[in-house]
């Protein structure tokens, strides 16, 4: 990004930025993100600060795997989580941006460089360094922990240079274009388009650019910079069908170029990086398996050539072996007449046993030291021993043939056991793969972070997972008009039904009853049913009468309770397509039937949520919907369960056929 990307991505962002809480941080290779939260805004964003390169936001769920080994990702976490972005600032008309946060009674600086060997670090009130990406001596700056932070030399920004002073600056490049760039400190697409704004030829010299023409490049740059921070038209320019660059405004392009626009410049940014935050967000999650495929592809290579010799030396003995039986009758005799011969009258006499055998067998040495001699015969050699018979020769070959086949079969099963968890590593990874680019071009409702369903006459009920979403819920997101419920226990989600100002049925009460009851410690406690009260958003309040005392997560209702009895503890999770993307779903059987590819329904039990989770995958991978257990993550079922269960139906849309669970 150059100064100007910075320039107006700030101020196309700042009122997101400032306010913002940063409700957790991921250390991404060499990169920052940050999850954000806004009171005024539902869902997540996140902000990814790439030193040397960008800073962008995206909403997409990127989910970075959190490793909880990672030092240095719980050092940033330590330094810059729960503190707010109190204000963003960019220096001067340079690629360095500082955020000023505040964390709890401290004030910190988060400070990103987007220049060639930028860094991000944190700095105290002090203004001293106490986190880095990476530490850094430089000739002009030191940049590690424990010393003061030093900015990176500036120039004088343009707009302040008088005239001589830019006509000296111009002079720094080899032609007007380079030196407007290298000079001038202005991005090459600006550079660019000021040069034809003033008709000027780009390759002259700058010796030969006079006053008038440097003070209409002057007064186009600042035209041009004013115009797009104010009204920019940010666009990507593809050529071949590959991005080239990302741009605040429409640049001078060469012949063959596509351009693609965006509403806003964040959001070319982020289309323009997110090829490579996928591929640095599956380089980190599958950087294990790759080290252990790596390991186990030299395990097979070994076994591959251990193989070849045996197979070789297996190829040579079974030869010995089949010319030692075809031609037993003929060697027995040469071996009976060698015996005899070294015993009489020496190994030098040898060879004279070949004349009273036959002619095609040639004794080709002996080592009498080892009482050996060879013997070729039908191209193959024949190593024999004057103190064993033949029969021994023959069965020594024999046990070899054995010993090297199970020797080959062994390593071949082997092998084959290594390639198959090879492929199974492999699948694995590109199902890794998928689901990153899956998640990254997927961007989940605000209310997906709850518990929810719609109901049947398409009511949005929503439901805490914790007790601070319960709280959330009512405080942030609960208007006067909704209807609250709860399960008639204590310990139990906050369920707000979204009514819009719309009179609500008895049927939608009851669908929405059951996200009350299910979850909730009923569920847990193994109850069969449980009633649900519900009231409106107005009847509930967080101050305790005189005297009391509310604990944490808990609240009142004056006034009256309105019952549902009896709300059975039956709940469906299944799987939809909802646009180019698909998502867990729950609620009543009524409901989730309606638009599940697939779904189950759980009652409570006594199989743990991972293993029904698990389960349910491996049930839509046998019905046929590969693809969707590909996809899904097993966590995002998991945490919809409310507790150890039972499965008691399973059934298929698209024409597959159902099947009970073994239990039901």
């Amino acid at each position: 990004m150059s100064w100007l990307d910075i320039k107006v991505w700030l101020e196309e962002q700042r009122h997101l930025l400032e306010g913002a809480f940063i409700d957790n941080v991921f250390v991404l290779n060499n990169s920052i993100v940050l999850r954000l939260r806004r009171r005024d805004l539902h869902g997540h964003l996140w902000l990814i600060i790439e030193p040397g390169r960008r800073i962008s936001i995206t909403y997409a769920q990127i989910k970075p795997p959190d490793s909880h080994s990672s030092g240095k990702q719980q050092m940033w976490r330590r330094m810059v989580r729960d503190c707010v972005i109190q204000s963003v600032e960019q220096l001067d008309l340079e690629r360095v941006v500082f955020f000023n946060l505040k964390c709890g009674n401290e004030i910190r600086r988060l400070v990103a460089e987007l220049l060639p060997r930028g860094i991000a670090c944190v700095l105290n009130e002090e203004g001293k360094i106490v986190l880095i990406t990476e530490s850094r001596s430089m000739k002009d700056r030191v940049l590690k922990p424990g010393v003061m932070y030093s900015p990176p030399p500036t120039r004088k920004p343009f707009i302040e240079m008088s005239v001589n002073e830019l006509v000296q600056m111009l002079s720094t490049g080899k032609d007007l274009i380079r030196g407007l760039i290298k000079g001038w400190g202005l991005p090459p697409e600006v550079a660019e388009a000021v040069v034809r704004m003033c008709n000027v030829e780009k390759s002259v010299s700058p010796m030969n650019v006079d006053s008038n023409v440097v003070e209409c490049l002057k007064s186009k740059a600042l035209e041009l910079v004013e115009n797009v921070v104010k009204k920019p038209d940010p666009c990507i320019v593809y050529v071949e069908g590959s991005p080239q660059g990302f741009y605040p405004f429409t640049p001078l392009t060469h012949s063959g170029a596509e351009i693609r626009k965006f509403e806003k410049f964040n959001d070319a940014v982020d289309e323009y990086f997110r090829a490579l935050l996928e591929h640095e967000l599956v380089q980190q999650a599958l950087r294990e398996v790759e080290a252990e495929i790596s390991k186990l592809q030299k395990s097979v290579e070994d076994i591959e050539r251990r193989v070849s010799l045996a197979q070789r030396e297996l190829e040579e003995v079974r030869r010995r072996l089949e010319v030692l039986e075809t031609r037993y009758a003929l060697l027995d005799e040469l071996h009976r007449c060698v015996v005899y011969t070294v015993r009489g009258r020496g190994w030098d006499s040898v060879t004279s046993c070949i004349n009273s055998v036959e002619v095609d067998i040639k004794v080709s040495g002996v080592e009498p030291s080892k009482g050996q001699y060879v013997v070729l015969i039908d191209g193959v050699e024949l190593v024999l021993d004057v103190r064993r018979d033949l029969v021994e020769v023959y069965n020594d070959l024999r046990k070899r043939v054995s010993e090297l086949e199970s020797t080959v079969k062994r390593a071949l099963e082997e092998k084959e056991r290594l390639v198959n968890k090879i492929n199974e590593l492999r699948l694995r990874s590109e199902v890794t793969r998928k689901r990153i680019r899956y998640t990254l071009q997927s961007k989940p409702e605000w209310y997906e972070r709850f518990h929810w369903t719609y109901t049947t006459t398409g009511f949005l009920v929503i439901a805490g997972r914790d007790a601070s979403q319960n709280i959330s819920l009512l405080k942030r997101y609960a208007e006067p008009s909704d209807i609250v419920m709860h399960a008639d226990i204590q310990g139990a989600s906050t369920v707000i039904i979204k009514t819009g100002g719309r009179e609500v049925d008895e049927e939608t009460l009851r669908e929405a009853a059951v996200l009350a009851a299910c979850y909730s410690k009923a569920w847990k406690a193994g109850y069969g049913a449980i009633d649900v009260f519900w009231v409106k958003r107005e009847q509930v309040s967080f101050s305790a009468p005189s005297g009391e005392y509310l604990p944490k997560g808990s609240f009142m209702v004056y006034g009256k309770k309105n019952y549902i009895r009896g709300v059975r503890l039956e709940l469906a999770i299944g799987v939809e397509k909802y646009g180019d993307r698909y998502r867990v779903i729950v609620g009543p059987e009524t409901t989730v039937a309606r638009k599940a590819l697939a779904y189950m329904v759980l009652i409570p039990g006594d199989i743990d949520p991972s293993s029904i989770a698990k389960s349910f995958i491996e049930k839509l991978r046998e019905s046929g919907l590969r693809e969707v257990a590909e996809l899904i993550d097993v966590n995002e079922v998991s945490v919809r369960i409310p507790g150890r269960s039972k499965i008691v139906k399973y059934l298929a849309k698209e024409g597959l056929a159902g099947k009970e669970d073994a239990n039901g």
